[in-house]
This record gives structure tokens, sequence and C-alpha cells, in this order.
């Protein structure tokens, strides 16, 4: 068992050793898709994500990250705070010389903290679609739209990614 557990260890990070590394960062507004509980809701926020990402083979990557959707505000003074780490493929398609497009698909684990109702914590489909501009060899512009809890909540987003 040892043996078998070594040469899976030793097959991925020969993997590994080839792939390039990166990190980027993105700020932008998120919105919420579920039922009000109450006559008004805030459904709108600031939202941030960071990820981490290793590029495996030409196009395709694993990336992990962690998305903060914000708040939810429901009535007077309630709110859902709602969170996300994933793990995704990143699967890169060329659209010219310097954009890149983007494709994402994995598990996201969605958090929602609340002081209206019993907080949630569940595993779903996390996915988004994207946009690099490669402004220098490891410096990229990138904007996404990742949604995550089966769709009822999404970011769209500016930031940077560096390589490394």
């Amino acid at each position: 068992m040892k043996k078998i557990l070594l040469a899976a260890a030793l097959v991925a990070s020969c993997g590994l050793a080839s792939a390039q590394g990166y990190a980027g960062a993105l700020i932008g507004m998120s919105q919420f898709s579920i039922d009000c509980p109450v006559a008004s809701c805030d459904k709108s926020d600031t939202a941030f994500k960071i990820y981490g990402g290793y590029e495996v083979s030409d196009g395709i990557a694993v990336e992990v990250g962690y998305t903060d959707f914000g708040t939810l505000g429901v009535g007077t003074g309630g709110k859902i705070d709602v969170s996300a780490l994933s793990v995704v493929g990143a699967f890169r398609f060329p659209l010219s010389a310097d954009l890149t497009g983007v494709g994402r698909l994995g598990l996201g684990y969605v958090s929602a903290d609340s002081n209206v109702r019993a907080s949630e914590d569940s595993a779903n489909l996390y996915a988004g679609l994207g946009l690099e501009y490669t402004a220098s060899k490891d410096f990229k512009i990138v904007g996404a739209f990742d949604l995550a809890d089966n769709g009822d909540v999404y970011i769209v987003g500016i930031g940077a990614q560096i390589g490394f």
C-alpha cells in the first residue's frame, strides 16, 4: 500500500514540476437570486475573490479559491453572509494574441451565515466564465462571472493575475 501511495505521489509531483503557477484576485458586484423571506431585501453587495492555480497541461489548470459574495440584507437588521471555497478545473482557449477565454467548472463549499435563519453549509456546483488580457508575460488583467449555490448567487468582477 505504501508503495502505491509513493508511486502516486511521484506521478503527481512530476506533473506539478512542469506546471505554471499563478495567483489572482478580483473585486466586483454580487447578486443574490433567492426569494426574500420578508417584504424587503438588499440582494446585491460588493464581493471579492482570491484564487491560485496550476496549469497542469496546455490550457488546463486546477484552481483553489475563496469568494466572499458579501451580505444579503433582510428586512431591518437581518443579514445573510455568503462565501465559498472552491476547487475547479479552469479551461483556457485563445481568442487573440493577448486575449484568452476561461471556463471554470468544479465544486464550491458554500457557507451562508445568518442572524435571521439557521446557517447553512453545502457543497454545490461552482462555475464561471472569464476573460484574461495578457499585459506582460506574468501579469494579466482578468474579468470574471462566477456562480455558486445552484445559481442562487453570483459575482461579476475585474482584477489581476500574476504568474510565477
